[in-house]
């Protein structure tokens, strides 16, 4: 799989130099290109491979994962306005961030997969708790706290499940070569800024820069979920 990874990011950094390279060719030509939308600014997915949230496990309800809210992370958006892309380099930037989503969402969607097995064993454990309790075996105090060690349990198993290891270095790996893709458009200028915000990095917009927002900057990667803030932001 990490073969794989490395093969399509390969292609896909390629693919965004000669989608670059066309666009240039095409702002000589016409001076114009169709780009995306320039009020636009694209979230950047910054997940972490966080367990999924358990709930239920009680003697009227069974045991249920949740994602946590880090599957819809997202990157502070202030970097697309310091870079100020050019349209050819917008149509590969997106290109590149495109792919880069897609294959983190791949990613996610198998750890949260890998996680159902757990949960089964969970509920199959719970179930034998409540015919115990159906038929006498136990009492009600001991039920609940068979079920509660029962879930204590699901928790590590979801905390140790060897795919959220795999997740977490795949999702690193992701990121390294996102950002050199983006990286393969950007002049030597822009290249410094890029590499900043990468290597997770603040103020990372030159004084006097197109990004008038300054509160982005001194949010880095904090990893918080910027979702309610984009209303504040100009584009």
């Amino acid at each position: 799989m990490e073969r794989l990874t490395q093969k399509l990011m390969g292609l896909l950094a390629v693919l965004a130099v000669a989608t670059w390279l066309a666009g240039l060719s095409a702002c000589q030509r016409t001076d114009q290109v169709t780009a995306p939308d320039q009020t636009l600014v694209p979230e950047i997915p910054q997940p972490d491979a966080v367990a999924s949230i358990v709930t239920g496990g009680t003697l009227t309800e069974d045991f249920a994962l949740h994602p946590p809210d880090g599957d819809k992370r997202r990157a502070p958006i202030y970097i697309w306005r310091c870079l100020q892309l050019d349209s050819a380099q917008r149509i590969a930037a997106f290109a590149c961030l495109k792919s880069y989503a897609d294959s983190i969402r791949a990613v996610l969607d198998s750890l949260r997969a890998s996680e159902q097995q757990y949960k089964q064993q969970a509920r199959e454990m719970r179930r034998a708790v409540i015919d115990s309790l159906r038929q006498g075996l136990l009492d009600r105090e001991t039920a609940r706290q068979r079920l509660g060690e029962i879930k204590q349990w699901l928790r590590e198993q979801l905390l140790n499940n060897p795919v959220r290891q795999w997740a977490a270095e795949e999702l690193a790996r992701l990121k390294l070569s996102f950002c050199e893709c983006i990286s393969q458009v950007l002049t030597p200028q822009q290249q410094q800024i890029w590499q900043c915000w990468c290597s997770g990095g603040t103020n990372c917009c030159p004084v006097g820069s197109h990004d008038d927002d300054r509160d982005g900057d001194h949010h880095g990667d904090s990893g918080k979920d910027h979702h309610g803030d984009r209303h504040k932001r100009r584009p």
